[in-house]
């Protein structure tokens, strides 16, 4: 696979490295956008993973990289007009801005510069991060109630509300981005 697909992927594993670290947790992220959303083998992805790392090549300055590579401008264009996939780059990049449990600075400044750069409404962009926000405080009172609450129906079953709270934000999120493409 070729193109816009592994400029997008690029996009995605820069940003990952944006506050210094590439979390396991983030890795998942990635592997099921690559697979699910991109269709990009493991072959290609590898070869993705190796091409940013030498990119940085020890920076921690990714949004410079970013800038330098012009990544932004050729996934950008392979989305132009297409305010949907815009959002759903955007989802994806704070997505993983919060898959460590932290949404550092480095990450939102470069959400920050796509959402203007790509005139991404601030009012879906800010619907994006306080889902976000929710999911990670969801994340976080489930983890709560494992540990505290003995393994019985009552747990389970609040565990189960969570993940159902959880998934109904996703859903919403779905929805927000397929209805941009109307």
């Amino acid at each position: 696979m070729f193109g816009n697909n592994s400029k997008e992927a690029e996009l995605y594993y820069l940003y990952m490295m944006a506050d210094g670290e590439v979390t396991h947790d983030e890795e998942k992220i990635f592997d099921v956008i690559c697979k699910d959303e991109l269709k990009i083998d493991n072959d290609e992805k590898k070869s993705i993973i190796r091409k940013c790392k030498k990119l940085a090549d020890g920076t921690t300055d990714i949004f410079t990289v970013l800038m330098n590579e012009r990544i932004e401008e050729q996934v950008g264009q392979g989305c132009f007009g297409n305010a949907s996939s815009l959002a759903r780059i955007i989802w994806n990049l704070v997505n993983l801005g919060y898959a460590d449990s932290f949404y550092s600075d480095e990450e939102k400044k470069i959400v920050s510069y796509l959402v203007d750069k790509w005139s991404v409404s601030p009012e879906v962009h800010q619907e994006l991060v306080d889902t976000a926000d929710t999911i990670l405080a969801l994340t976080k009172q489930k983890a709560w109630i494992t540990s505290t609450f003995d393994k019985s129906q009552i747990r389970d079953k609040k565990v189960k509300d969570v993940n159902s709270k959880i998934k109904g934000l996703l859903d919403s999120v779905k929805l927000t981005i397929e209805e941009l493409s109307i």
